[in-house]
């Protein structure tokens, strides 16, 4: 019996591209300060830890602690430093109500740490940006204050069968939404957001709400994720996963 099959097909190239040296693997430093207490990850650099003793690193883009970023129409390459906090492809850092943030029609390709990043940011709009070959959670809403930010019809493939590992990533500052235990296409910490027409393909998780705890980083303890108020999530897409 016939049946209707189709595969995600994405355009990779843009005009303007941000890109880097190839990957380069450096050693840790066991005297850097820890970011996040028990999650074994430094600001500053590699730090050796029980999850690893070298960092894979590449270019990272960041907005951080005031202003605004609008980011359209660019390739991203060769990203993301893995182990080391905070260096991701594309991030939002801690930038309070932002509507004029935006990342739209980006692409996003070989990461070795996520692709990106909303934290400590509201009223944010990341949409039809794609993702492909990105190490660990491809869309990551970090610390369960977010409110508000509309993440609409991005597509995030993973190439990777999940028997060599996936998109998977140790050494992250996330046991779950990076690593083979729960690598996720969109990996959120609050589900009071608008998730709307994304499409995840091969991802372990298509998309993972780890909704059960009080936040993490400036957020922890001041917020209860599980009783948190649900945005608008709608026809958003997961398979092979």
């Amino acid at each position: 019996e016939a049946i209707l099959q189709s595969a995600e097909v994405v355009n990779l190239s843009r005009n303007v591209v941000i890109s880097g040296d190839d990957f380069e693997e450096i050693s840790c430093d066991s005297s850097l300060p820890e970011a996040i207490p028990g999650e074994q990850t430094s600001l500053e650099g590699c730090r050796c830890a029980s999850i690893r003793n070298s960092c894979t690193v590449g270019l990272h883009t960041a907005q951080m602690l005031g202003g605004s970023a609008r980011i359209e129409n660019t390739r991203i390459e060769k990203c993301g430093q893995r182990g080391i906090e905070g260096k991701y492809c594309l991030h939002f850092h801690q930038l309070k109500a932002c509507p004029s943030c935006i990342f739209r029609n980006n692409a996003i390709e070989t990461s070795q740490q996520r692709g990106l990043i909303i934290h400590g940011t509201h009223l944010s709009t990341s949409e039809t940006n794609v993702f492909y070959n990105v190490r660990g959670a491809n869309i990551y809403i970090e610390d369960g204050n977010e409110l508000g930010n509309t993440v609409s019809y991005n597509v995030a493939i993973c190439p990777w069968r999940y028997d060599e590992g996936g998109c998977s990533v140790p050494g992250t500052s996330n046991s779950q939404g990076d690593t083979s235990l729960n690598q996720a296409g969109l990996y959120a910490v609050t589900p009071t957001n608008n998730l709307i027409g994304n499409r995840m393909a091969n991802h372990f998780n298509g998309m993972f709400i780890e909704v059960n705890g009080i936040g993490r980083g400036p957020a922890y303890g001041k917020v209860c994720t599980r009783y948190a108020p649900v945005g608008r999530i709608e026809g958003n897409v997961f398979h092979s996963n």
